[in-house]
């Protein structure tokens, strides 16, 4: 009986349903759980940086859009800014501390009809400086369309209030797009090889008639503008917008979309030969512009660098400014035929330099695989030849000194570690071309070239010589033994590779190529 009682009280409680979790049951969902957040997460946070890098680069097109529109009604591109000489005695308007005082529309400004905002345009008084009490709901004006997503300072709390007297702020609505002014160096001085610059920007100042203008290599200048017969390395390869941030405080000039100035709606000055080369550059030196010393003491420097805003805190004018954004790793531009590219912080510097000039010629360019050279990241050249010689004898092997097959001579340069440059401190303008102090590691010896490629040599293994002092046209003056002149690089890296070819430095196991900068 009782065996009977114990079976039925079993099957009971076999037939009672069971609610809830047991603490296993419940450990493994929240490990389900868990696991599922952790993969999920990234991709959400990647889902929304890639949504946001859409919407900027959507915005680039319709600014195209708007500058296509703007170049079939006028006949060219706008102006990066209108500059009035009316205002102010002096001409020099480039130093002038008081743009407020003299700058009037920019190009953001006259594509407002061309990019729907009519009823902005209307509003906006052309013949009136920007800073205008007129011209105040123009120039405060939000547009989600000059505003990159991904920019978090880029919002109505952080307007730029320019204060050129203390009381007196004049404020600015944010914006992240530039028009390209140019690569050209930041100096009005022509390019120089004593010390290594390339051509400066131009400035035209006519005090009788009262004219300023002010120019690079860009798409657009002060009080200039360029017609498409000026762009001769074609629509694909020149870039007409580049993404720029907005500044981290309102003290901060750059990134403001309807100020015609250097860094706020245009950038300049930003190519290999100057300080500010190359997207989100990081160099102290990088981005001269006004307020610079204020924004240093008003933020502090340590804040500036871990921001990834530098700029020169000694100068006080608005000379040079490059593309930054706060994408990881690069920034948008917008070339001329409308296509929106994300280029890398380790763009080739050359190659950022040339898309950015409309005097770089068509041939530079290799339109087949030109997308392919965009995304190649400009890589350590002795890294990359370190495993490619690395079965190379010992220099304790080689001679000190060789001379080849066509007289060149060449010194063993043996490997090892050393410091490069000269410290960038008390250099203020105008720092020695060898700045900044960097560590650098030669991984494997080689011979450098003492002397400079001759007329003779180079036309021995190339078949030509292009230099402009030849012997035939110089009378009894010989060129033979004078250097080769009026080379392009890839000229340069041609005849590395011919002369690597010849059967006597091929039967003596040598090959050639141009040294890094490191190497020279």
């Amino acid at each position: 009986m009782r065996n009977r009682m114990i079976q039925r009280q079993i099957q009971f409680s076999l037939r009672v349903k069971r609610f809830g979790f047991t603490n296993v049951e419940l450990l493994l969902v929240i490990c389900i759980v868990t696991i599922l957040i952790a993969i999920i997460s990234p991709l959400i946070i990647y889902s929304r940086e890639s949504s946001r890098m859409l919407q900027c680069q959507q915005n680039m097109k319709q600014l195209g859009l708007g500058l296509q529109a703007y170049q079939t009604t006028h006949g060219s591109l706008p102006p990066a800014a209108v500059w009035s000489t009316n205002e102010l005695h002096s001409l020099a308007l480039n130093m002038s501390t008081r743009p407020d005082l003299f700058t009037h529309a920019n190009w953001a400004l006259m594509l407002l009809p061309f990019i729907g905002e009519e009823q902005l345009a209307n509003q906006m008084d052309y013949h009136q400086k920007i800073s205008s009490k007129q011209n105040s709901p123009i120039r405060k004006a939000t547009l989600s369309l000059m505003s990159c997503p991904e920019d978090d300072y880029s919002q109505p709390g952080n307007s730029h209030q320019f204060e050129p007297i203390s009381g007196s702020a004049v404020e600015f609505a944010r914006g992240n797009y530039a028009i390209n002014g140019g690569s050209h160096n930041m100096r009005l001085t022509p390019g120089s090889t004593t010390i290594p610059t390339g051509d400066g920007a131009e400035l035209k100042m006519d005090q009788e008639n009262r004219v300023f203008q002010y120019w690079g290599n860009g798409v657009a200048g002060i009080n200039i503008a360029f017609q498409p017969d000026d762009f001769v390395n074609g629509n694909s390869s020149l870039v007409v917008l580049d993404e720029v941030r907005a500044g981290i405080h309102p003290v901060d000039p750059r990134g403001v979309w309807a100020f015609g100035q250097i860094g706020g709606s245009i950038t300049w000055a930003h190519g290999v030969n100057g300080d500010d080369y190359g997207p989100n550059n990081q160099w102290p030196r990088s981005d001269d512009i006004l307020g610079c010393a204020r924004l240093h003491e008003t933020v502090g420097t340590e804040t500036l660098t871990r921001e990834g805003m530098p700029c020169v805190s000694y100068l006080d004018s608005n000379t040079n400014a490059t593309a930054r954004s706060r994408h990881t790793g690069g920034a948008n531009v917008l070339f001329l035929d409308g296509a929106s590219r994300f280029i890398s912080d380790e763009i080739d510097p050359g190659l950022w330099h040339a898309i950015h000039s409309r005097e770089a010629p068509a041939d530079l360019f290799d339109s087949e695989h030109f997308a392919e050279q965009l995304s190649t990241e400009n890589v350590n050249v002795e890294a990359e030849l370190q495993n490619q010689f690395s079965d190379l004898k010992p220099s304790n092997e080689y001679p000190s000194e060789l001379t080849n097959s066509l007289d060149m001579y060449f010194k063993l340069i043996p490997a090892g570690e050393f410091t490069m440059g000269v410290q960038d401190k008390g250099n203020h303008f105008n720092p020695p071309p060898e700045t900044p102090a960097h560590v650098v590691t030669i991984t494997t010896d080689y011979f450098l070239g003492s002397f400079e490629v001759t007329q003779s040599q180079y036309e021995q293994v190339m078949g030509s010589n292009p230099s402009h002092h030849l012997s035939e046209q110089s009378g009894e003056q010989k060129y033979d033994s004078y250097p080769v002149e009026q080379l392009t690089w890839y000229q340069a890296q041609d005849f590395c590779k011919r002369l690597s070819a010849l059967p006597e430095e091929q039967a003596a196991g040598r090959t050639y190529r141009l040294p890094t900068e490191a190497e020279w």
